[in-house]
């Protein structure tokens, strides 16, 4: 039996490690992950395969698993909130609520997985108040509570802001969960705007 030996490259063990913007390709790889089976199948392991990098090459921009899934949320939550400030300025300040209900709901029903990392994980809960994840996740929040102010009081305003993004929560939560059957378009009919 005859072996092969491989050829050896030019290439140095440095140039080995080098890949280009590894943090863009392990977010982007940890997105595609937690789109196909949710963060809880995700390991730094398993991206460093996807990238074709050693397993400790991610250590160099991630200090652990909870780091790397809190940028992915952060990036979540920015995509979000652009979602729903391109809703609200894209027609009349009277259509802006709706508007921005319906790009709610329909970044949630299209990116459910990235959406219970954003809301339903331990991420934000455990987020410090100033942490870039609290801020972006209040962020988020912002776009729908500037329409609601503009109709009404600030307290009262912001008591109506957070009344339709918990229905809007709820909505997409329970669609997600197989529990709400209805297309989006019947459940902005039963928003209590």
């Amino acid at each position: 039996m005859t072996y092969h030996m491989k050829k050896p490259t030019t290439k140095s063990k440095r140039d080995a490690y080098h890949h280009g913007d590894l943090r863009r390709t392990l977010l982007q790889a940890a997105r595609s992950e937690i789109a196909a089976h949710g963060a809880q199948s995700l390991s730094l392991a398993s991206l460093a395969r996807r990238a074709g990098v050693a397993q400790s090459a991610p250590y160099r921009h991630f200090a652990d698993r909870d780091e790397l899934l809190t940028a992915v949320a952060i990036a979540g939550f920015e995509a979000f909130t652009e979602t729903l400030r391109i809703a609200s300025e894209a027609g009349s300040r009277a259509g802006a609520i709706k508007r921005i209900c319906a790009a709610y709901l329909g970044f949630g029903a299209e990116n459910i997985q990235l959406y219970r990392l954003m809301f339903a994980s331990s991420l934000v809960a455990s987020a410090t108040e100033d942490s870039e994840l609290r801020k972006a996740a209040w962020a988020s929040f912002d776009p729908l509570l500037e329409r609601v102010v503009e109709g009404g009081k600030s307290k009262q305003a912001r008591l109506t802001a957070y009344a339709i993004w918990a229905q809007l929560h709820g909505f997409v939560t329970l669609q997600a969960d197989g529990l709400l059957t209805e297309p989006p378009e019947e459940l902005l009919k039963g928003l209590m705007l």
